[in-house]
């Protein structure tokens, strides 16, 4: 069966900004994300989706604040659950189960500025950000008896270019590993995808149950998790 999903382990990590140090930082971060879709693309994903992002940053320059890196997150845009469709199949109706889901798998570079503000223990940073969400839809279709007889199709997928703006602060946890809390706001150009409309009727497939909508793909993306500080010294 195929299933798009998130295609790394959350990596730990965060910083003791020690720029006196005589290697550049690098930082490993994974986090949990809740997703908002907002405008025009809040009108079509209302829920509030929980899903899972990870990142790598390097510092640009010895003594240097400013970090550059690369994110990937993932979450579910809706999914249909499991429905029981009957069909012909050499000669005989078959109990197929049929599933569908949109998904969201997003891209990003981005630079990170660390401006000397410290809350108490905590460090600030802000970011700007500029990659790509793909949004992509899949329907499962499995016979009902034979799992192993899977068959999944892409119904759609489209790349819509994003940027943004991020704002955090790091927490020590240790003297190498930071808890590690931000917000995001990410918006994108105008692509097609599919927006669940559960309300609908299955007529042939779980796809009924989604409708093929267009807009921009405005996002907000709050973001928990840990960040692990190393530098090349320590390998």
């Amino acid at each position: 069966m195929v299933k798009f999903r998130f295609p790394f382990m959350i990596m730990f990590c965060l910083v003791n900004l020690n720029l006196m140090a005589q290697s550049k930082i690098n930082f490993f971060e994974g986090n949990l994300t809740i997703n908002k879709a907002t405008g025009f693309f809040g009108k079509n994903i209302k829920n509030i989706n929980i899903g899972i992002e990870g990142g790598y940053l390097r510092q640009l320059k010895l003594d240097n604040p400013i970090f550059w890196g690369i994110s990937i997150y993932y979450f579910n845009l809706g999914k249909s659950g499991t429905y029981t469709i009957q069909e012909q199949l050499d000669l005989r109706l078959v109990n197929f189960d049929y599933s569908t889901e949109s998904q969201l798998l997003g891209f990003n570079g981005k630079m990170r500025f660390y401006p000397a503000i410290h809350l108490a223990k905590a460090e600030l940073y802000i970011e700007s950000q500029l990659g790509y969400k793909w949004l992509y839809t899949t329907t499962t279709k499995i016979i009902s008896d034979e799992s192993n007889s899977s068959d999944t199709n892409i119904e759609t997928g489209n790349l819509s270019l994003t940027y943004g703006a991020s704002m955090g602060l790091n927490y020590p946890i240790t003297s190498s590993l930071y808890l590690n809390l931000r917000g995001n706001y990410l918006p994108g150009l105008s692509k097609p995808y599919y927006a669940p409309k559960l309300s609908n009727q299955i007529q042939t497939s779980t796809l009924d149950l989604f409708e093929l909508k267009r807009s921009t793909t405005d996002l907000i993306r709050w973001d928990i998790g840990v960040k692990w500080r190393f530098t090349g010294d320590e390998f």
